[in-house]
């Protein structure tokens, strides 16, 4: 779990890189090039349990910042250890060779078989929830065949740090420092071309996560409880946003 400072140290960056979103570029070019917001939010995705909502604003015809948040839940299953198989007791007698002679047909061990099968089969359900806030630098491209830079439209490659609180998840529940990249598409729609639409997918690396014992040897405590990517490495998928530039 990280300290105060890490949360300072994330709030210290987001003021920085907007202090930094004044003017977005030089007086020769303010003719031609106006800022402008875009606010979107993935609604569409409350239908698999996960939510996102982001403000980016244009700091020149090729770069944007911003800020988003998000929050998703999964269900994970973990089976149950239903120990050691049992033995069947020894009769005291012992064959030929000298080996023991146990009671195979004993109620008692026909009992514990039933009990050990019907626990093997048990398995426990957790509902683990997942909280992003994170500040993002994007890059757009653009064509240099047909001198077209239009951030924030079409593709653009970012990096983003911030937080992820994790609820849920037993010994891998807490608040981490991340930090990795996405990659986005986006369009603009209607008569006056403020209607916004944004698909996008990346990956976050959570700094931190605690490592426990398994039977593959050490691993990360969130291994498996974590959709597509697991362990650390987190994956983080805008599916359709939907909003308006102004």
């Amino acid at each position: 779990m990280i300290e105060t400072r890490s949360s300072s140290s994330v709030l210290a960056l987001t003021i920085l890189v907007f202090g930094l979103s004044g003017p977005p570029l030089g007086a020769q070019q303010a003719d031609d090039f106006q800022p402008r917001n875009v606010i979107s939010a993935n609604p569409i995705g409350l239908l698999i349990n996960t939510f996102n909502g982001e403000y980016e604003r244009v700091i020149s015809p090729t770069t944007t910042i911003g800020f988003g948040g998000s929050t998703s839940s999964y269900e994970y299953e973990e089976w149950i250890d239903p120990g050691p198989y049992p033995e069947p007791p020894a009769t005291g007698e012992t064959d030929p060779s000298g080996y023991p002679i146990f009671n195979w047909t004993d109620p008692d061990y026909l009992q514990a078989i039933e009990v050990w099968e019907q626990n093997s089969n048990q398995r426990n359900y957790e509902d683990i929830q997942y909280v992003n806030f994170d500040v993002f630098f994007r890059y757009y491209p653009g064509s240099s065949r047909t001198r077209t830079y239009n951030a924030p439209i079409g593709w653009s490659f970012g990096i983003k740090a911030g937080l992820t609180s994790v609820d849920g998840a037993g010994v891998g529940d807490g608040t981490y420092i991340g930090y990795g990249f996405d990659a986005n598409r986006s369009w603009v729609l209607g008569p006056n071309e403020n209607f916004y639409i944004g698909l996008g997918f990346g990956l976050k690396r959570l700094v931190g996560v605690p490592k426990v014992d398994t039977d593959w040897g050490r691993e990360s405590a969130l291994a498996g409880k974590i959709p597509w990517i697991g362990g650390d490495l987190y994956s983080t998928i805008r599916v359709i946003n939907v909003g308006f530039i102004f």
